[in-house]
């Protein structure tokens, strides 16, 4: 009876097993419990497999073991991984299926972090140890002298391409923040001056309370001069109304969650789609944080969409980024490269049919006179 035993059975199928350090240092690795998933799924396949350190496993093998995991899905997960520098994927032929998964740089990657948590390993690897850091100090040397060179080159250009009043700003900005003007805070600059065409004494008003606030950031500064253009305040009066209604209630340096978002207004006046609603706009922050999508791809898919429907909204617009998602789509030229694509698909799939020949029967009207006249000479 025990031979015909499902336990017995379940047993002999073995168990799927993925390293515990995973869970340890997943976060340092970047890593996701789906990432984790996909690990087993590999090491479930290395163990009814040929010895992964001399070829590794094969994506078919993977989904021919596992079955739970979709093609595209483990698509997703394994660039991304690869992306990260933990896994190997390498082309053997001209197939998904053929390309092959090694493990050596998760382990390295483990190794590593082993040793810089465990004194009493490094004794045995001090070499590497060594190699390891200073491979940092070099890569730290060359961005240092990488990030001078692109500001000692790039502010300057700014500088002598603007007029007096970016000058007038930028060394404002210097002499409060004490340190030299970056380049992401000249060229937001320039746009506070020439796209929102702020005038330079209004800007120095908000400079100056955004400073009091220890608000920094170019990009927090931005969203406030977005909001300001986009409410028309002007005067010193409505700056401290914004300030004390939007900024001060909210802790230093962090920007209200629910403030005036001028990408999900853009993106509502460009779709006509009333984005309002703070449901509305966290579908829109869904695509843009959580997936990753860039502003100009969202509106590249609220395009599609006023093209394609009459009614549409977002649900569609979610559809085409969930596909454009699922496919590793994630630039404009990308996208319109699967339209033209998907274009000729339906036109080759679409069936032809042949309009059918329409016959008609006339009768012939024949006046009994001439009737009698065609029968006598037959």
């Amino acid at each position: 009876m025990h031979n015909l035993s499902a336990s017995v059975e379940i047993l002999r199928w073995g168990q799927a097993s993925v390293p515990a350090v995973l869970f340890c240092y997943g976060r340092e690795l970047d890593i996701t419990i789906e990432d984790i998933g996909v690990f087993a799924a590999i090491f479930y396949t290395y163990e009814n497999s040929k010895p992964l350190y001399q070829n590794g496993v094969s994506v078919g093998q993977v989904l021919q073991l596992c079955p739970l995991i979709s093609k595209q899905k483990l698509s997703r997960t394994l660039n991304r991984l690869h992306r990260l520098s933990l896994i190997n994927l390498q082309s053997e032929g001209g197939s998904f299926n053929d390309k092959r998964v090694k493990l050596e740089p998760l382990f390295s990657k483990l190794e590593k972090l082993i040793i810089r948590d465990h004194n009493s390993l490094t004794a045995a690897s001090d070499a590497a140890v060594d190699d390891m850091i200073n491979g940092y100090l070099l890569k730290i040397e060359q961005l240092e002298l990488a990030l001078e060179e692109e500001k000692n080159r790039s502010i300057p250009d700014l500088l002598s391409q603007s007029d007096g009043n970016f000058k007038k700003v930028a060394d404002f900005i210097s002499k409060k923040t004490g340190n030299l003007m970056s380049l992401k805070m000249a060229n937001e600059l320039k746009r506070w001056l020439e796209e929102l065409a702020m005038k330079p004494d209004f800007l120095l008003c908000m400079l100056e309370m955004c400073f009091e606030r220890n608000i920094y950031n170019p990009r927090h500064i931005s969203r406030i001069a977005k909001d300001l253009n986009e409410y028309s305040i002007s005067s010193v009066e409505g700056l401290e109304n914004y300030f004390k209604k939007f900024v001060d209630d909210k802790s230093a340096g962090k920007l209200p969650q629910n403030q005036f978002d001028p990408d999900v207004m853009e993106f509502g006046k460009f779709t006509g789609i009333d984005m309002n609603a703070e449901a509305r706009k966290n579908i829109y922050h869904k695509w843009r944080y959580d997936w990753g999508f860039s502003h100009l791809m969202i509106m590249k898919a609220g395009e599609i969409m006023c093209q394609r429907t009459k009614n549409g909204g977002l649900e569609y617009i979610d559809s085409v980024l969930y596909n454009w998602m699922t496919k590793e789509i994630r630039l404009p030229e990308d996208a319109d490269r699967e339209i033209k694509e998907h274009k000729k698909r339906t036109k080759t799939d679409k069936p032809t049919y042949k309009k059918p020949t329409e016959t008609t029967d006339y009768e012939i009207y024949v006046s009994p006179a001439r009737l009698e006249e065609l029968k006598s000479n037959s």
